[in-house]
């Protein structure tokens, strides 16, 4: 009933509220799907402000209106709070049951690697016999059955009735990738973490946060709302990179327990790093007395320095989950990698592309310099080209910073069309190009003939890069999403 959410909602609600009972349909922040009984969040978007369409809602059939604009009328049927997405996410929870406290929810927040870490732990969780539910950027699922969805991290209300779907099919854990938007935005408010786990923090999103510290508080809000024993019984934990400046500040004042990770640092800490294009092999020494194993060996087919962090997050969240470490390493041998992620293609050339959705500045960097660590300890003599472009109606401030990684760290970069969206492409690779003063490099807008181009440079041990959208199956132009798969491309042009 609408008055039990009404109650949850107390501490927000800005003045008293008339009882206007009644049995809710559903809770919705689209005007466009408005059906009898609903509750209409009027949330300011960023295209639109949910406030112009409340005499809508109503002649849709909705029976309240939450909102946090200033009231324009004495309609007791519109509710004001002092933040509508807080009230939504409140709402929600309540709504659905409050279903992350009957499951064991983990959260990976960072600027790279959220999808792999996530991937790795729901991976290692199901073949040790676990029912699990994945939440991120690649997609939603349960017990193995995908569910597409367009936010890293679900709107509140969709993120609070899919948990409840995962907690009535009996998963146990759900593994979830935690934008900052969605931090930010208040989206995940409510949501009871267990275990949360810091990947890094490289410049990105500057467009949304405006700066550095914006983005940074945004990303410490999972640390900070942890307690030390969550409601399910478990001993909470806040996971770090001791590698990356920003590791020891996120968890600062946090309640949870501390667990670090690094190369050479931290109480999970790798050495000893073998790789080459097929693989790494390294050395994982643990904490004291922990399991009375003090070190173990990783193989895997997952290559890069970057990757070895990815890997080090998730042997500390599975750990801290009660999980093996003998099972965790075997179960490692066995991972495949994540689609769009440093995705190997051999070609009949010889010459290896790589499919990967680095798309800052940060993430082009670690590829580049992944692929040169590989071809120097090879000594295959091969060359880096390189693919990419910068995304439009995004942060502008990164398109010469990477256009000038692009041909620091290549031997031939090719500037391209990513997701345009609402730009000029060829005002895009104006801007990428400010950032370069080599020549090592050459334009083609159209992205399949780039890497058609990219091919056809290439000789045997050469590695080429294809970077940005990674698992993106479509390339988004004036609005409309046509189709367009790196993957497909490079086989097509390379078989």
């Amino acid at each position: 009933m609408f008055n039990e959410l009404l109650t949850a909602a107390n501490e927000i609600l800005i003045n008293p509220v008339k009882s206007i009972d009644f049995k809710i349909n559903k809770l919705t922040c689209s005007s466009k799907n408005i059906e009898q009984n609903d509750v209409f969040f009027a949330v300011k978007g960023f295209k639109t402000d949910g406030n112009k369409f409340v005499s809508d809602a109503f002649n849709s059939g909705a029976m309240a209106v939450i909102s946090d604009a200033e009231r324009q009328t004495a309609d007791n049927r519109i509710i004001n709070v002092s933040d509508v997405r807080k009230a939504m996410a409140v709402m929600s929870t309540a709504f659905y049951g409050n279903p992350s406290k009957k499951l064991k929810m983990i959260g990976v927040t960072g600027t790279n690697g959220k999808t792999t870490v996530t991937s790795i732990i729901n991976y290692v969780l199901q073949k040790c016999g676990k029912i699990t539910g994945l939440i991120g950027t690649n997609g939603n699922c349960i017990n193995n059955r995908f569910i597409k969805t367009e936010h890293t991290t679900p709107e509140a209300i969709e993120l609070n009735a899919l948990l409840k779907q995962m907690a009535d099919e009996e998963v146990e854990y759900a593994v979830m990738e935690v934008s900052s938007h969605s931090l930010a935005l208040q989206r995940v408010y409510g949501i009871e973490f267990d275990i949360t786990v810091f990947t890094n923090l490289t410049p990105e999103h500057l467009d949304f946060h405006n700066d550095m510290e914006s983005y940074f508080s945004a990303k410490k809000i999972l640390f900070d709302t942890l307690k030390p024993i969550s409601s399910k019984g478990i001993q909470s934990a806040a996971i770090y990179n001791c590698n990356d400046e920003y590791g020891e500040k996120i968890v600062l004042g946090s309640d949870a327990e501390k667990i670090s990770y690094g190369i050479e640092c931290g109480a999970y800490s790798a050495s000893n790093i073998e790789m080459d294009i097929n693989g790494m092999k390294f050395d994982v020494h643990l904490p004291d007395n922990h399991e009375k194993i003090n070190k173990v060996t990783i193989n895997t087919g997952l290559t890069g320095k970057f990757n070895v962090h990815n890997i080090l997050a998730s042997i500390a969240a599975l750990h801290s989950l009660g999980i093996n470490i003998k099972d965790i390493v075997n179960y490692f041998g066995e991972f495949d990698s994540v689609e769009g992620r440093f995705n190997k293609i051999k070609l009949n050339n010889g010459a290896v592309a790589i499919i990967d959705y680095s798309h800052t500045p940060d993430s082009l960097l670690k590829a580049l310099t992944s692929i040169r660590e590989i071809l120097d300890e090879s000594k295959s003599g091969g060359k880096i080209i390189t693919v990419f472009g910068c995304g439009g109606n995004r942060d502008k401030k990164k398109r010469p910073v990477m256009g000038n990684i692009a041909v620091k760290y290549s031997n031939e970069a090719i500037i391209t069309s990513d997701n345009p969206r609402n730009e000029d492409p060829m005002q895009i690779i104006e801007e990428i190009k400010s950032g370069i003063t080599s020549d090592n490099y050459s334009v083609e807008v159209n992205r399949e003939l780039a890497i058609k181009k990219a091919v056809g440079l290439s000789k045997i041990n050469d590695i080429i890069l294809i970077a940005g959208k990674g698992h993106e199956t479509y390339q988004e132009i004036n609005g409309v999403k046509y189709h367009l798969s790196d993957t497909e491309i490079a086989l097509k042009y390379g078989k």
